[in-house]
C-alpha cells in the first residue's frame, strides 16, 4: 500500500491537480516539486497500469492548495485525473470553488468541472452547469448565472436578482466577464434581455465601459435619460461622460474627471447645455445661450503636517443648477470654506496642523445665486491668514492660546476692509474641596484696521486705526448629585462673571464679520459672544442659569436648562433682535428628553420684558423597529441674522412594510408664506444585494421664473453591477 501511495502521490505532484480557478496562475518549478499529501478512507490500485482510485473523505494537499472529494481517480496512461462528489478546492484564490465533478489533464492547460460554483469578490457568486478552464487561464461557463444575492440552500426562494446567460467567459487578463444571451431576472422573472453583455470582474478596481443609465420624469424637464460612459484612460486618471436627453429641453452633457497624484488628488464635475430660460412647465423663453456649471477641487500634502489645495464652484447663471436639479452645495472635498446659502465659493488654501498648533492661508471669491444680489458687492477674500498655538502653563495654571488672524476684503463696489489681530487667551480649571468647579479666564487682543471707500454717511470715516481690548472673568459651577430609587438627579447651578474693557474705537469699525448671532445656552456663557472680531462687548456682566439632568433605567435621560445674562454697565452693541440688546437678556430655555426610542428637543428665547417668544426650536422624534419619524417647528420672530422672520415646520417618517420594503415621506412648510416648499413620498427596498428607491418630489421655488416642479425619481443599485440614478 505504501508503494501505491507513493506512485499516486508522484502522479498527483506532476499533474498539479489543484488548479481549477478563473484566477489561477502558472505553476512555479518549486510548486511542481512540492510533495502531495493524500488522505482517504481507502486507496485501490486498478491494476495493469490503469491507475488508482481513492475513496471516502478524500483530501489532497500540495503547496497550500487542498482538494476535497468523495472519490478521486488517476489514470496515468490517459493523463486524466477525475474527482467526484462534493468537490471543494481551496487555495486557488480568496474563495473556494465547488463542483460535482472535476476533470483535468496532467499539463494543467485545460480542465472541466460539472455542477460548478464559486464565490467572487464583493459577495459575488457564479454557478454553471459546466465550467471549462482554457489554456490561457480564462474560464468558460455554460448555462451560468451571476448574482450578489444570498442563495437559499434548498432553492425554495429565488434571489432578488440574477444575471443568467447561455455562456459566460471570465477573462482574468482583461478582468472582464462577458455574457451571451444574457437576461436579468428579478425574483425569477426575466425583465431584460441582451444578446451580449459585459461588466468588470468584481475583483477589478476600475474598468472602462458603459455604466447603468439614469432616468427621471419631471414637469420642468420632462422625461430624462442619462447614459454614462466611464473611461479609465490611465492608471491614475478617469473620466465619466454622461449625456442627458430630455423631452422638454435641449440635451445636456454631464462629466466627471478624477486624477490621483503621489501626494494628493483632484476631481471636477460639471455640465453644459445650449438652452434658453425655462419655467416650471419646461416652456422656453428668451434667447438660447451656453449654460454650464463646474464644481471641483484638489488637495496635496506638502509634508505630514501641511497641505494645500483649491476649490472651484462656478455657474453660468443664478438658476442653472436648480433648472437641471443639481445640488447647489458641492460635495465635501476638504476645502476650508463651505459654500451654501445660495452662494458658490472658489478658493485656494494652505493648512497645517500639529498636536498643539494650527495655521491656514486662504484666498476666496464668491458667486451669488441669490435674487437681486450683485457679485460686485460681495467681498473677495484676498487673503485670510490664521495661526494658533496652545501652550501648557506650569502646574495648575491651565493653558494659554496665542493666535494671530488677518484678513483683507476687496469689493468692486463698496467698502474695502483689512484687519490684523493678535490674541492671547488663558483658561484653567480648579475644583475645590466641596466640589465647586472654578474656571478663571483672561483674554487680550490687539486689532489694527484699514478701510477704503467707506460710505459718506459712516459715523467715523477714518481709513486706519488700532485698538486694544481685554477681559477677565470666571465660570463657576456647583454640581449636586442625588441618587434616587427611580431617578438619579444632577443639578448644576452656573454663574459666569466677565469684566471687559471699553472699546473707544467702536464707532470707527465697519462691521464685516459680526453680522449675525445665534444666542443659545453655550453662547450665553461665552467670554466673547460676538461671532467675529468687529464687535466688542464692553463692561461688566453676569450670566447665570441652572442645568438639571435626570437619568433612569438604561435609556431614560432628561435635561433642562434655564438661564439669562445681565449687563451691569456698558452700552448695548448687539442688535435688538439678538436677545442681548436689553440689560437683561432673553431667557434661554433648552431641554431634551430620551426614553424608549422617543426624543424631544427644545430651544427657546423668551423676551425679558413681556415674556413673548422671540425664538423657538421644537422637535419630536421616534426610532423603532418598524416606524421612525420626526417633526420639527421653528419660529424666529425677530431674527438677528441675514434672513427675515421665519416660521416653518418640517416632518419626516419611515415605516417598514416588510423586512425589505419601507415607505418614506417628508415635507417642509413655510408658514409665513403659506407655502409647502418641498414634499417627498415614496418607497425604498433594500436587501443584501439590492437597493431601490422610488420617490415623488414636489418643490416650490419662489425664485425668478422657476416656480413649482414635480418629479418622479428612481434609483436602483445592483451591488457589484452598478446602479440607475436620476442624475
Amino acid at each position: 500500500m505504501a508503494s501505491q501511495f507513493s506512485r499516486l502521490a508522484a502522479a498527483l505532484m506532476g499533474s498539479g491537480v489543484l488548479v481549477l480557478s478563473p484566477a489561477a496562475l502558472a505553476q512555479s518549478p518549486e510548486a511542481e516539486e512540492a510533495p502531495v499529501y493524500l488522505e482517504a478512507d481507502s486507496l485501490e490500485d486498478l491494476g495493469n497500469g490503469a491507475g488508482f482510485l481513492a475513496r471516502g473523505h478524500v483530501r489532497a494537499r500540495q503547496s497550500g492548495r487542498t482538494l476535497y472529494a468523495d472519490e478521486l481517480e488517476y489514470h496515468p496512461e490517459l493523463n486524466r485525473i477525475v474527482a467526484r462528489g462534493n468537490v471543494v478546492i481551496h487555495g486557488q484564490g480568496p474563495y473556494p470553488q465547488y463542483a460535482d465533478e472535476v476533470e483535468l489533464d496532467s499539463e494543467m492547460s485545460a480542465g472541466l468541472a460539472l455542477g460548478f460554483a464559486t464565490m467572487l469578490e464583493n459577495n459575488g457568486q457564479m454557478a454553471a452547469a459546466a465550467a471549462i478552464r482554457r489554456s490561457n487561464g480564462a474560464m468558460q461557463l455554460e448555462d451560468a448565472y451571476y448574482t450578489a444575492c444570498e442563495l437559499c440552500e434548498a432553492g425554495e426562494q429565488e434571489p432578488t436578482w440574477r444575471l443568467r446567460a447561455r455562456q459566460v467567459i471570465q477573462d482574468p487578463d482583461e478582468q472582464m466577464i462577458y455574457y451571451r444571451d444574457a437576461q436579468l431576472e428579478v425574483m425569477g422573472v426575466p425583465v431584460l434581455y441582451s444578446p451580449v453583455f459585459a461588466h468588470p470582474d468584481p475583483s477589478a478596481d476600475r474598468h472602462s465601459g458603459l455604466l447603468f443609465p439614469g432616468f427621471s420624469v419631471s414637469s420642468r424637464l420632462g422625461f430624462s435619460y442619462q447614459q454614462p460612459y466611464y473611461w479609465a484612460f490611465s492608471p491614475s486618471q478617469d473620466i465619466t461622460l454622461a449625456p442627458r436627453v430630455m423631452t422638454n429641453v435641449n440635451p445636456l452633457l454631464f462629466t466627471e474627471y478624477r486624477k490621483r497624484f503621489w501626494s494628493g488628488e483632484m476631481a471636477f464635475e460639471g455640465s453644459v447645455t445650449h438652452e434658453a430660460e425655462i419655467d416650471s412647465d419646461g416652456e422656453r423663453f428668451g434667447d438660447e445661450t451656453w449654460r454650464w456649471h463646474v464644481f471641483g477641487g484638489g488637495e496635496w500634502e506638502i509634508n505630514p503636517d501641511w497641505r494645500w489645495g483649491f476649490g472651484v464652484q462656478r455657474a453660468s447663471d443664478d438658476l442653472h443648477l436648480r433648472r437641471y436639479d443639481f445640488s447647489e452645495i458641492d460635495r465635501d472635498r476638504g476645502a476650508p470654506i463651505e459654500g451654501g446659502n445660495r452662494r458658490l465659493v472658489s478658493q485656494i488654501y494652505a493648512e497645517g496642523r500639529t498636536r498643539n498648533s494650527f495655521g491656514s492661508l486662504i484666498a476666496a471669491k464668491y458667486q451669488s445665486l441669490r435674487v437681486n444680489e450683485d457679485d460686485d458687492t460681495i467681498p473677495t477674500i484676498a487673503p485670510m491668514l490664521r495661526y494658533e498655538r496652545v501652550f501648557d502653563a506650569p502646574g495648575p495654571w491651565g493653558r494659554i492660546n496665542l493666535s494671530g488672524h488677518a484678513v483683507m476684503l476687496d469689493r468692486e463696489t463698496g467698502t474695502d476692509y483689512a484687519r490684523a489681530s493678535v490674541t492671547a487667551d488663558w483658561r484653567t480649571h480648579w475644583v475645590t474641596g466641596n466640589g465647586i468647579v472654578v474656571e478663571p479666564f483672561a483674554y487680550a487682543r490687539s486689532d489694527s484696521y484699514s478701510f477704503g471707500d467707506l460710505p459718506s454717511s459712516y459715523p467715523e470715516p477714518e481709513d486706519s486705526f488700532s485698538r486694544q481690548l481685554g477681559l477677565v472673568g470666571a465660570d463657576i459651577t456647583w454640581p449636586f448629585y442625588r441618587a434616587g430609587s427611580a431617578v438619579d438627579w444632577i443639578i448644576e447651578p452656573i454663574i459666569s462673571i466677565v469684566a471687559a474693557s471699553d472699546d473707544h474705537e467702536s464707532a470707527r469699525v465697519y462691521n464685516e464679520d459680526s453680522i449675525s448671532l445665534g444666542l443659545d445656552e453655550s453662547l450665553l456663557f461665552a467670554p466673547v459672544r460676538a461671532s467675529g472680531f468687529d464687535i466688542w462687548e464692553p463692561g461688566q456682566r453676569v450670566s447665570y442659569g441652572v442645568r438639571t439632568t435626570g437619568q433612569w433605567g438604561d435609556t431614560g435621560l432628561a435635561t433642562l436648562f434655564v438661564g439669562q445674562s445681565y449687563r451691569l454697565d456698558g452700552a448695548p452693541v448687539f442688535s435688538p433682535g439678538s436677545g442681548l440688546f436689553e440689560e437683561r437678556s432673553d431667557y434661554i430655555i433648552a431641554g431634551s428628553l430620551e426614553i424608549a426610542g422617543f426624543t424631544a428637543d427644545l430651544l427657546t428665547r423668551l423676551d425679558t420684558i413681556d415674556g413673548d417668544i422671540n425664538r423657538i426650536d421644537l422637535g419630536f422624534g421616534y426610532v423603532g423597529d418598524w416606524f421612525s419619524g420626526g417633526i420639527a417647528y421653528r419660529e424666529v420672530s425677530d431674527d438677528n441674522g441675514t434672513r427675515s422672520d421665519q416660521s416653518e415646520v418640517s416632518a419626516s417618517f419611515s415605516a417598514r412594510l416588510t423586512d425589505r420594503w419601507t415607505a418614506v415621506a417628508s415635507t417642509l412648510r413655510d408658514i409665513d408664506r403659506d407655502l409647502t416648499r418641498r414634499t417627498q413620498a415614496g418607497f425604498r427596498f433594500a436587501d443584501e444585494c439590492t437597493e431601490l428607491e422610488i420617490l415623488y418630489q414636489r418643490e416650490d421655488d419662489l425664485i425668478a421664473s422657476l416656480g413649482p416642479s414635480e418629479s418622479i425619481q428612481i434609483r436602483i443599485t445592483l451591488f457589484t453591477l452598478g446602479g440607475v440614478t436620476p442624475d
